[in-house]
């Protein structure tokens, strides 16, 4: 092989991409598994293999149907996953929407929020959750974290939705949604945030 056929690569092209788990059912365990999963990656602690299990639990609607779930799931991990050198934490909290943001900005990657909202207020188009899932009946949830949109791009808040429906240009990975804080209102601004050891 000669120095001419090898490939330089930059550096967005060695970049780890997130999956966002589609569900309606979980949104609010599907968007924490993102965040948990990208927190250990700005950490440079993430290793895809046995802790995937446990991740996974949380895009089920037995374990991450809705932020009660989701936290008494953590309390039941927590241990678990410290053992696997994940220095996550959980708080739950009732916080306006924009003080979370500015939280999560802050925390440059070590950060992460699952705010509980209101399906109509983000996708308005009736009909958007599906023809089999009524628009009101979306457990719905969005996680907020620092990441890039574009992989040149310079990394910023990023909304997260499980579950962006099936008509419209929503997307599971973009910015932070206009209505943000008039749809995390409709739940009385409960969350939950998330944060590595040493950074809360």
């Amino acid at each position: 092989m000669s120095r001419e056929e090898v490939v330089l690569q930059k550096p967005e092209d060695a970049r780890f991409l997130v999956p966002v788990f589609h569900t309606a059912n979980a949104c609010p365990g599907a968007a924490t598994a993102y965040l948990l999963r990208r927190i250990a990656y700005c950490a440079g602690a993430y290793a895809p293999g046995i802790q995937e299990f446990m991740f996974h639990e949380l895009n089920t609607s037995r374990e991450g149907g809705t932020l009660e779930k989701v936290q008494r799931w953590f309390s039941m991990r927590v241990s678990s996953l410290h053992e696997l050198g994940y220095r996550l934490q959980c708080r739950r909290v009732a916080t306006p929407t924009p003080a979370i943001l500015d939280w999560v900005k802050a925390g440059r990657g070590y950060r992460g929020a699952m705010l509980p909202t209101n399906y109509k207020k983000l996708h308005p188009i009736p009909g958007s959750a599906g023809k089999d899932v009524l628009d009101d009946a979306v457990a719905h949830a969005v996680g907020i974290t620092i990441d890039r949109l574009d992989a040149k791009g310079e990394e910023d808040l990023v909304m997260i939705d499980p579950w962006p429906g099936v008509t419209g240009d929503a997307k599971d990975k973009a910015k932070v949604h206009e209505h943000i804080e008039s749809a995390h209102r409709d739940r009385n601004f409960h969350a939950l945030v998330y944060y590595w050891t040493g950074w809360s």
